[in-house]
């Protein structure tokens, strides 16, 4: 039963009991236009008779009231209708608990309902998200002399010492993890296809770096990094992966691991992972169309920690 039918329902048991009472107050009435013997009460009688009529098979009561008989059965009838107003009252509660009893039922189906869409959605959007089996990783190196660059720098070119580090970062990588894959387009971009091993392979890449920046101390050159990470689905192009990593690295995130969207929630799905990752906020750069209408690209970025919140 649905809720128009308790809405019927209720309609009808509240139809009753406004009846009801309105019949009693009537037999109330025509018992005492009986007493005071009014003219026009032949006309009620024909239609309120039949009631008391039925009652008087069963019961009869009369009062002498200065030695006239009062019949007061009619009165036993507006008590019986009056009764019925209690009794349809009775089932007006029993219908709201049936209605509210129903509508906490259609409310558990509802949220069963929706539990078995959300799990079926959960399960297609992991099925998604784990096609992006492969990370990339963009290394930007910045050098410049921790003093004046007229005393320092003169015996140093800071592209080239960034140039063989990436090439050393390369070199050291692939004797590991064979199937990575290397450019340096003045900077390092690599990617590796097996997802669950980021947190070593980034650990590793990280060591390097270090290693360097402390090597780099000692000739008094001060070494800026930038890391930009994205995940990737086996059908993406690696050149527009690499394009959109080379525009995140112009927002100036110096020091940082900064990472995707799409990273953020491929990487949550490792399960235990060494790392967390934090909101950054929304960062947007501009470019124009063949049209030179200009348009803005709006990205959530993510900061890669250890789980202390030191940076990386």
């Amino acid at each position: 039963m649905n809720c128009s039918k308790y809405t019927k329902l209720r309609d009808f048991i509240n139809t009753s009991k406004v009846l009801s009472t309105l019949v009693a107050v009537l037999y109330i009435f025509y018992w005492f236009l009986s007493l005071v013997k009014f003219p026009l009460i032949k006309y009620l009688a024909f239609i309120l008779n039949p009631p008391v009529a039925l009652i008087k098979n069963f019961i009869t009561l009369d009062i002498t009231y200065k030695n006239n008989p009062i019949d007061m059965v009619p009165l036993i009838v507006a008590v019986v209708f009056y009764i019925l107003y209690f009794v349809f009252n009775y089932f007006t509660g029993v219908v709201d608990d049936m209605e509210k009893q129903h509508e906490l039922n259609v409310i558990a189906e509802r949220k069963l309902e929706e539990k078995l869409v959300n799990e079926n959605l959960k399960e297609i959007f992991k099925n998604k998200t784990m096609q992006y089996t492969k990370f990339a990783i963009l290394l930007n190196l910045e050098l410049k002399p921790m003093v004046d660059p007229s005393v320092a720098g003169e015996n140093y070119k800071f592209g080239e010492l960034a140039a063989e580090e990436y090439a050393k970062i390369v070199s050291v990588m692939r004797k590991k993890y064979v199937a990575c894959k290397a450019v340096t387009p003045g900077k390092l971009f690599i990617v590796y296809n097996n997802f669950t091993l980021f947190d070593d392979f980034f650990t590793d890449i990280l060591k390097e770096v270090k290693e360097f920046s402390a090597k780099n101390a000692e000739r008094h050159i001060t070494t800026n990094f930038t890391f930009v990470i994205d995940a990737i689905r086996e059908s993406d192009k690696v050149v527009q992966t690499l394009d959109v990593l080379e525009k995140i690295s112009t927002f100036g995130y110096v020091n940082k691991a900064v990472a995707t969207s799409s990273f953020n929630v491929r990487y949550k799905l490792n399960g235990k992972n060494k790392y967390v990752l934090e909101t950054m906020g929304i960062s947007r750069f501009f470019e124009q169309n063949p049209d030179s209408v200009q348009k803005s690209i709006d990205f959530e970025l993510f900061c890669l920690k250890t789980p202390k919140h030191k940076q990386v």
